[in-house]
């Protein structure tokens, strides 16, 4: 049983905690919004009412985040994680989408104060979560990694250390891009296929056993052509953009080349444009519907 601190308990915190508890660890939880925090105590997490009395005595340290300003204000902002005194030689992990920059400064001052920092990104939705089938992308020292992989084996569907600090990260984000990519791509063929008459049910279909399927081709074609959205929202436009521009500047900083992803901002902008941000990314369809009608 590992003592974990985790901070960050929304869509995907929360489920994250949940597994964590069901495979034996002892967990308490942090959230600045502390009712959503206040929902596991019924599943037998502590709920902390500071980030200090969160990370006492923990052996690990988790956060799943929004972003960068959000992550180096539970890390490094005042009474956040480094000011709290958190027990030398603890892991301190990295689990949310934020810069390779942001990660690579957190990771010197994680090391500053005495521990253990591994970046361990998480793919998939909050429904993927509780069903403890996500994917992890890690980096950090060997011994870290691996005693971070047995950690979280309980939300894990699979799991690839990707070497030294930043790394896992850094792999997230081109991973971020690219299925940022799918989903504007798709939403424009089947924004296509409807304005050229093609049924969109035989869209979905087709797209999805054809070469041009994937995992998001798959799941957002049916909700395209159904308009059966999720809910709560599992992604929304704003995060597609938030995540792609840190991939972007990170594989542009590398020597890679984004011309793709700078578009694919550019796509789900247009849903930004018409007030469907804070929506499901499936429903970029509908902001192109949006879009061209006007036009």
């Amino acid at each position: 049983m590992t003592k974990i601190a985790f901070l960050g308990t929304g869509n995907m915190g929360a489920p994250m905690s949940r597994c964590l508890l069901q495979g034996g660890h002892q967990v308490t939880v942090w959230n600045r919004s502390a009712d959503k925090a206040k929902a596991l105590e019924t599943v037998g997490a502590k709920v902390a009412g500071t980030i200090a009395e969160a990370v006492a005595g923990a052996d690990a340290i988790f956060t799943m985040l929004m972003d960068d300003e959000a992550c180096r204000a539970v890390w490094a902002g005042p009474g956040g994680v480094l000011e709290s005194s958190p027990r030398p030689g603890a892991l301190a992990i990295e689990s949310s989408t934020v810069s390779n920059a942001w990660v690579h400064e957190l990771a010197g001052l994680a090391a500053a104060k005495g521990l253990r920092f591994v970046d361990c990104c998480v793919a998939g939705r909050p429904d993927a979560a509780e069903a403890g089938a996500l994917h992890i992308f890690a980096g950090g020292a060997p011994a870290d990694v691996e005693e971070i992989r047995e950690i979280v084996k309980p939300y894990t569907k699979s799991f690839s250390n990707f070497g030294g600090v930043g790394r896992g990260n850094a792999f997230k984000l081109i991973y971020n891009v690219m299925g940022a990519i799918q989903v504007a791509a798709l939403g424009e063929a089947m924004q296509a296929c409807e304005a050229a008459g093609i049924d969109l049910m035989a869209a979905a279909n087709a797209f999805s056993i054809g070469n041009t399927n994937s995992g998001h081709v798959i799941r957002h074609s049916k909700y395209m052509a159904t308009g059966k959205h999720e809910s709560p929202v599992g992604f929304s436009p704003k995060g597609r953009i938030k995540d792609t521009l840190y991939g972007v500047a990170f594989i542009e900083k590398v020597g890679g080349q984004s011309r793709l992803g700078r578009t694919t901002v550019d796509v789900f902008g247009q849903a930004v444009e018409v007030g469907m941000g804070d929506l499901n990314d499936s429903e970029l369809i509908d902001a192109l519907r949006k879009v061209h009608a006007k036009t």
